[in-house]
């Protein structure tokens, strides 16, 4: 079976502010049928994301007929994983995604490697899967080894799995494919974006704080302490662009994850994008990764 082609919510996460549930109809309308939702904002209540509850979500999904996958949960905790797994299971969502975590000594990366399998444990009792979301830090080293092989080696692959994003690995200079290949069991989802051929100077992470002093600290050498990669956000703007304009060899990562047969879906994800329109954006995504082989829109 084909991977499913979903939107990671994120991509319109400003239309969202003005009314979430009118954007996910938008997304319905651009064709997007799996949905990945976006982290809460920070005035969320226990319960809600972006202002509505789990069942006005669910009432949405319904009516403009989009399924709701799972989605974000930034700032999960043994604290507040039950509110985060009473919405999504009410939701009718199978999945929880850690989108980002920081490791910084290898005292502090096995406490949330047990933390992972406990919340995991918890999620899997209920129903859930718990996913962990990488960027690139997380193939820096500690004592030799790489954070991700440490992290998937104290984790259990019954308790944690794993949404591949390829931009950020190929950002890092990683290999997505050799990922891939390594830890197909573990790998449920991929999220893949695009990336400009007008800006490849910029693409190396580990030197681009060449061309952005706020980012000096992302260096290969010195493990990502926290909140490094949000605090640049601000100025990675044009390092975007929609699914299928830019670089980056997207066909060859839906080949590798089809012959696996673990993977459910593939979101595309838009984190800045010049057109006026978030929906303008999304819709230009669709269009041109239509014309990828061996995913499945329905």
């Amino acid at each position: 079976m084909a991977i499913k082609v979903g939107l990671q919510m994120h991509s319109v996460r400003e239309a969202m502010h003005l009314d979430s549930l009118a954007a996910l109809a938008e997304c319905a309308k651009a064709g997007y049928r799996y949905i990945q939702l976006p982290a809460r904002l920070k005035g969320d209540e226990s319960g809600q994301l972006y202002g509505k509850s789990a069942s006005q979500w669910k009432l949405a999904s319904q009516q403009y007929g989009v399924i709701l996958t799972g989605g974000y949960a930034k700032d999960l905790s043994e604290k507040n994983l039950d509110d985060y797994i009473a919405f999504y299971k009410e939701a009718g969502a199978e999945h929880i995604v850690i989108p980002i975590d920081y490791f910084p000594t290898m005292e502090l990366l096995e406490r949330k490697c047990e933390l992972y399998n406990t919340m995991g444990a918890r999620c899997k009792q209920s129903g859930l899967t718990l996913c962990y979301g990488n960027h690139y830090h997380e193939f820096q080293q500690l004592d030799g080894r790489f954070i991700f092989d440490i992290l998937m080696k104290n984790t259990d692959p019954e308790l944690l799995s794993v949404s591949l994003n390829s931009y950020w690995l190929m950002r890092g200079l990683v290999n997505p494919l050799e990922v891939l290949k390594k830890y197909s069991n573990r790998v449920i989802s991929l999220v893949q974006q695009d990336y400009p051929l007008a800006e490849i100077d910029k693409f190396n992470m580990w030197r681009f704080y060449r061309y952005h002093p706020i980012a000096y600290n992302i260096q290969y050498e010195n493990v990502l302490q926290g909140n490094e990669i949000e605090n640049i956000h601000p100025v990675q703007c044009e390092l975007f662009c929609e699914i299928g304009t830019g670089i980056l060899p997207l066909q060859p990562i839906i080949d590798l994850a089809n012959e696996s047969g673990n993977m459910s879906n593939v979101f595309l994800k838009q984190d800045y994008t010049r057109y006026p329109s978030e929906f303008e954006s999304i819709r230009c995504s669709a269009k041109h990764y239509r014309r990828v082989r061996g995913v499945s829109w329905d």
